[in-house]
């Protein structure tokens, strides 16, 4: 049974969504910690101001009755529990909220005041030794007499423990409500953002179905909003130019199977209407040998024909290897000319050698170069109109030697340029009545240098020349 996975859209939008909400509740746990420190230490502070105030009115000698009135006052304006007490533990006033306070508790329990009576501040959770019914937070705050420099009794200010919850539940629920506001706006931007991403992979998904079906004309095209998207674009541009190459090499292929036949179809009708002639003796006795010249030309050029096939069927196999040698470019320069000295005769064409006094060694493996520079000065020949001029240049730098060939006549178009290197392609037959080949000498070109780890470059200017440039390691002598 077919296992089915999840699309694309799914994926990215579920990994957005986890990452979501484990970050909420990181975020969650984290901010109920820091609002639980910041409550209870606004309160204790709280608390500490209060119960300095106090400290201060009562150091300052306040009498009885005023000093009832400021406590009640001050007690249920700050919701908080106000117990004086003297320097053994008597209470001596109180000020505190219904319910809360044990009437009947005259003195605080000696554990309970040891540190504020030892002019410590000190802060304790409970209800003081039955002090209070319920638990509270409860400062402790010394009052000292200045006069004598002692203790003389302390204030015990105090706020229930409900009360520091619910101002925590008041920040939890302000915490609790921005949080989810930022996770329905995450969740928004995570699906908006999935499917920005997702839509031009879908795209490029139907594309490819269109490819496999044979429909190779198709293109990805990305909307404004995908626009800024850097490696959209890049995999959108990679895959239009994959598709591109596609097109062409499907053209390519269709056009080599006619070239091919035509290649072998003129040659042996040739070959053997001229051979039947001669064996009809329907050509006369001394025009034989001028026809059979004839036919031997045909012969070479099938012969080349199925060379340029094995040479290509080589490459592809890898059975080719590379024997590297150190040799002289200059000298295998001059005798792969000698081989086209008639042809460049027949067009009168101009050759000029620009290269170092000496030799020029360079490492490499010799016949494969050789074959590069006839594939080169070849192509150089038979596009350069008669006469025109051919230039080999060959430049000497500290660690590599850099060869260029270069040919006046029709150039090559932009477009070509893109698709020279690929197999099978032959340039637009309209800008040139010379374009004979099967299309297959610059690939075996690229494909040399690149097994030598090189590259070769063009430079074309349509309808004035073309040069072609490779680099070779520099040698020893």
């Amino acid at each position: 049974m077919k296992k089915v996975g999840k699309s694309i859209f799914l994926k990215i939008f579920s990994i957005n969504l986890i990452t979501i909400i484990v970050s909420f509740l990181v975020l969650a746990v984290m901010q109920s910690v820091l609002i639980s420190q910041f409550v209870y230490r606004e309160k204790i502070n709280g608390l500490k101001d209060n119960a300095k105030t106090i400290a201060e009115f009562i150091e300052g000698g306040a009498a009885a009755e005023p000093l009832k009135n400021f406590l009640y006052g001050f007690s249920r304006s700050t919701k908080t529990n106000i117990l004086i007490v003297d320097a053994n533990g008597d209470i001596l006033l109180s000020s505190t909220q219904d319910g809360i306070y044990n009437q009947n508790t005259v003195r605080i329990d000696e554990k309970y005041r040891e540190d504020v009576m030892s002019n410590c501040e000190h802060i304790t959770k409970g209800t003081l030794g039955s002090v209070y019914r319920t638990d509270m937070f409860t400062l402790q705050v010394p009052v000292v007499a200045r006069s004598q420099n002692a203790v003389i009794g302390a204030i015990y200010i105090s706020i229930p423990v409900p009360e520091m919850a619910r101002a925590q539940t008041q920040l939890y629920k302000i915490l609790a409500l921005s949080l989810c506001l930022v996770v329905l706006i995450s969740f928004a931007l995570s699906f908006a953002l999935s499917r920005r991403i997702s839509k031009p992979i879908k795209k490029i998904g139907r594309t490819a179905k269109q490819f496999a079906q044979g429909d190779f004309s198709s293109r990805v095209v990305l909307d404004g909003k995908t626009d800024n998207i850097i490696e959209i674009n890049e995999l959108t541009q990679t895959f239009n130019d994959m598709a591109y190459s596609l097109e062409k090499s499907d053209d390519i292929r269709s056009n080599f199977l006619s070239d091919v036949a035509h290649e072998l179809r003129t040659p042996m009708t040739t070959i053997s209407g001229f051979v039947e002639g001669i064996l009809d003796d329907a050509i006369p006795k001394d025009r034989q040998k001028d026809y059979l010249v004839i036919v031997r030309d045909e012969v070479t050029r099938l012969s080349g024909l199925v060379n340029s096939f094995l040479d290509l069927t080589r490459l592809q196999t890898g059975n080719q290897s590379l024997e590297i040698t150190n040799f002289d470019i200059n000298e295998t320069i001059r005798r792969t000319l000698v081989g086209f000295e008639n042809k460049i005769e027949e067009k009168n064409i101009s050759v000029n050698l620009n290269m170092e006094d000496g030799q020029s060694i360079v490492k490499a493996d010799m016949n494969l170069i050789r074959q590069v520079l006839t594939n080169l000065i070849e192509n150089a020949i038979k596009f350069t109109d008669n006469g025109g001029k051919i230039k080999i240049d060959v430049k000497v730098f500290k660690h590599e030697t850099e060869i260029s060939v270069y040919n006046t006549g029709c150039g090559i178009s932009e477009e070509d340029i893109k698709m020279i290197f690929e197999r099978f392609y032959k340039a637009d037959k309209s800008r040139s009545q010379n374009r004979e080949g099967t299309g297959i000498g610059l690939y075996i070109v690229k494909d040399i240098l690149n097994r030598h780890g090189k590259n070769i470059t063009v430079e074309s200017v349509e309808g004035q020349f073309a040069k072609f440039s490779f680099i070779l390691e520099r040698g020893k002598n």
